[in-house]
């Protein structure tokens, strides 16, 4: 069942840079308020990761990371661009195309796994919900 393996991969890949991303913003942040924002969002990435993993492991597949070039990247991108700007709003702004990124390829990913279980497709689903609730979270900070 490729179409499950590719969804189910997306899923736990979308949750791995959610959680890889989110503490280093944090970190960032002088907004006590943004900080549990993110600390939040970083839990249900852990859940749905760890949910993604479960289901992945029980069909036999392959629980990949993202590479560790793409978390140095990411790492460097995110320390380049708060350089001269930790405001709240800028770091909210960052995460907020993180969420976007990660709606986006959600979204495909589903449009492209129409053949995929229920179950697989109902994480899938709860990640994209867990994506557009951090957006909505995350513009009363902009």
């Amino acid at each position: 069942m490729k179409k499950n393996d590719n969804l189910l991969d997306r899923i736990y890949r979308n949750t791995q840079m959610g959680i890889e991303t989110l503490p280093l913003l944090a970190s960032k942040a002088q907004d006590t308020s943004l900080k549990g924002v993110l600390h939040e969002q970083w839990k249900d990435y852990k859940q749905l990761n760890r949910k993604a993993a479960q289901m992945m492991r029980s069909q036999g597949m392959a629980v990949r990371d993202i590479s560790e070039a793409t978390k140095m990247s990411s790492t460097a991108m995110t320390n380049m661009k708060t350089l001269m700007d930790r405001s709240t709003s800028h770091l909210a702004e960052m995460a907020i195309e993180g969420s976007n990124m990660g709606i986006t390829k959600i979204t495909k990913a589903i449009h492209d796994s129409r053949q995929s279980d229920k179950k697989a497709i109902s994480l899938a689903e709860d990640l994209l919900k867990t994506e557009e609730r951090n957006l909505k979270e995350l513009r009363e900070f902009l």
